[in-house]
């Protein structure tokens, strides 16, 4: 592989990772466009799933006992149980479509976060299920998991900081799940390997120096942006793979 892409993919990974920590959220957003680019869409994936896996994974490694686990579980069991019924839609309705619709229902969830955040119901145990349910559907059907649970975030008034901690068990498991469903492994060349990994390392790095850094506001503010952006590429993807005629 040329230079330039090696460079490339480190960019990415090194961006996605410090993005990650800081608000944590957003390494498949981020690094997974260029990795699908350069490695196609079969490695791109399985690679973003692999990184974004192991990102959480030492995240989760230095704030473990900040983990609000008891939240983290309520959103993850539904989660993890929707990828069943996921995977059958996916199979049965056609992507396009699918993407178009969910992203629809992805954005309207985020804005009805702002309106309800008030109300008794947003800190209801049944709306962490339901945020983890449509979470785990997505995360099979569309490969977005992030936003439904940005939302919840939004709603339920989720402290910024706590909120970017605990997630990274909950995106751990679930990067993982979807590894392992799809039964293998990226084959990269161990410069790849070598680029990937330790750009996930120092974009970490960076994140830990600038995490407590960025006020909270700013932080939550760059989540919903994150989660919107999200949706948007959902859809463009979907419009763009509709037949022309």
């Amino acid at each position: 592989m040329q230079l330039a892409a090696i460079i490339g993919l480190a960019a990415a990974v090194f961006v996605g990772a410090s993005t990650q920590r800081i608000s944590g959220m957003g390494f498949a957003l981020v690094s997974s466009p260029f990795l699908v680019m350069v490695l196609g869409p079969h490695e791109g994936v399985m690679l973003v799933n692999l990184l974004g896996a192991c990102s959480s994974l030492l995240i989760f490694a230095q704030v473990f006992r900040q983990v609000e686990y008891r939240k983290v579980a309520f959103m993850l069991i539904p989660a993890m149980l929707m990828t069943i019924p996921g995977a059958w839609v996916a199979n049965l309705l056609d992507g396009p479509w699918l993407n178009i619709g969910i992203s629809f229902m992805v954005i309207l969830a985020l804005c009805s976060s702002f309106m309800i955040r008030n109300l008794a119901m947003a800190q209801s145990r049944g709306l962490a299920i339901g945020a983890g349910a449509v979470s785990g559907f997505m995360s099979v059907t569309a490969g977005v998991s992030g936003p439904a649970i940005a939302g919840y975030a939004v709603a339920s008034r989720w402290p910024q900081a706590q909120f970017a901690i605990s997630v990274q068990l909950y995106f751990l498991v679930l990067s993982l799940t979807s590894l392992i469903a799809k039964g293998g492994m990226p084959q990269l060349h161990w410069q790849q390997w070598g680029a990937c990994f330790g750009a996930m390392v120092l974009g970490i790095v960076l994140g830990n120096f600038l995490a407590p850094r960025i006020p909270q506001k700013f932080s939550r503010a760059f989540v919903v942006l994150i989660a919107f952006s999200g949706a948007v590429s959902l859809m463009v993807s979907g419009l763009l793979a509709l037949p022309s005629n």
